[in-house]
Parts: C-alpha cells; sequence; structure tokens
C-alpha cells in the first residue's frame, strides 16, 4: 500500500462511515473487524452492481456481532456526546451505567479523576494528545477503578478503537474519533447517515 495515498483516503472514510452506519442506523455491529476480515475492491465487476472507480469494502466473517439495548444505546451515545463536549463528569457517570449490574467500589473517585482528565486534555498541551490515545487512558482509568462494562457494550468500543487504529495507518490525518463525535451531536443523526452507495464513498 505504499503510494496509492487516494485509495488510502478513500477506505479511512468509507470505513468510518460503515461503522457508523452500524453503530447508529442499524444497531449490528461487526465486532471482529480487525484487517483480516476486510478485503478492498478497487474495481468495479464487469456487469456487477456498483459502476464506479471508487474502491468498495468487503466485511468478512461475521460470526462475530453485537447488538446494544435501548437502553444500552443511548448511555453509549450520550458517552460520545459527553466526550466530543469534554464533559468529563457526564462521560464519567454514563459509563458507570454500561452496566445493569455495577460494582466499581468506589464510583466517585472514578468520576473525579475522570473529570480531572477532560480538564487536562481541554488545555493547550491536552489537546495535543490523539482523541484515540485520551479513549484508551479513559478504557485503563475504567479498568483500575474496577468499572463494570457489559459484554456488547465492551465489544462496541474495542471494535472502534480497533478501526481508529487502521483508519490512522491508512490516513494519519484523518480523526475517526471526530467524526464520530460530530455524527453523535447532530440533531437527526439517523437521517444524517441515510444509506446510499454514494453517500459512504469519500469525496
Amino acid at each position: 500500500m505504499d503510494g496509492h495515498e487516494w485509495i488510502k483516503t478513500r477506505l479511512a472514510h468509507i470505513g468510518t462511515h460503515a461503522l457508523l452506519k452500524m453503530l447508529l442506523v442499524d444497531n449490528f455491529i461487526h465486532a471482529d473487524m480487525h484487517p483480516g476480515n476486510i478485503l478492498v475492491r478497487k474495481k468495479a465487476s464487469r456487469g456487477g452492481l456498483f459502476k464506479t472507480k471508487k474502491p468498495h469494502i468487503v466485511f468478512l466473517d461475521v460470526g462475530m456481532t453485537a447488538e446494544l439495548s435501548k437502553n444500552d444505546r443511548e448511555n453509549l451515545l450520550d458517552f460520545f456526546k459527553a466526550v466530543a463536549l469534554r464533559d468529563g463528569r457526564t462521560a464519567a457517570e454514563r459509563t458507570l451505567k454500561l452496566s445493569r449490574k455495577q460494582n466499581c467500589p468506589n464510583p466517585e473517585a472514578f468520576i473525579e479523576e475522570v473529570e480531572e482528565a477532560f480538564k487536562f486534555w481541554g488545555t493547550a498541551e491536552g489537546d495535543l494528545v490523539h482523541p484515540a490515545d485520551c479513549m484508551h487512558e479513559l478504557l485503563e482509568k475504567v479498568r483500575r477503578h474496577r468499572v463494570n462494562i457489559d459484554g456488547n457494550v465492551c465489544t462496541v468500543m474495542v471494535t472502534t478503537l480497533v478501526l481508529e487504529g487502521w483508519q490512522r495507518k491508512l490516513d494519519p490525518g484523518y480523526d475517526v474519533m471526530h467524526t464520530l463525535q460530530t455524527m453523535v451531536l447532530k440533531t437527526d443523526w439517523a437521517k444524517s447517515l441515510s444509506y446510499t452507495v454514494d453517500g459512504l464513498m469519500a469525496p
């Protein structure tokens, strides 16, 4: 993949919107989206459905999938909104609601630590930290404070981070977390992600 920058940029865009559609519109998420389960089709097949020179992504092996309950979905979306707004307290409170059986021994300590981290990320120095690295640090705080997160929710969060990892390699300038945050802040995100083949293609 050395060179071919136009293809890599398009793939970063297409992959992000595919995840957003799975998460925000379909509520049916491919939970094993590592590069070995992804094919890239560079040319349309003769007589095929897609009449375009733009690349297409083919997802394989949907043996691992995740669906979220209405409550989990609302909490996860509110979590991403809080991250977008740099609202550490709300992000921590929503994280604590991502399990039906929350056994965190000291929820207030977790909330305060997350709030402090968000305050740092809001400074000029903290703004240099990549959003995905902030997510990794937040999940480390989840582990250290023994915050429970239900399996399907955790799967979605990890899938988002896996996607972000290979998107960053394809196009270091493309910020999947920013795109996700922008979408969840829209008043009518479902309408904004109405699914057409052309809508998923990079400009």
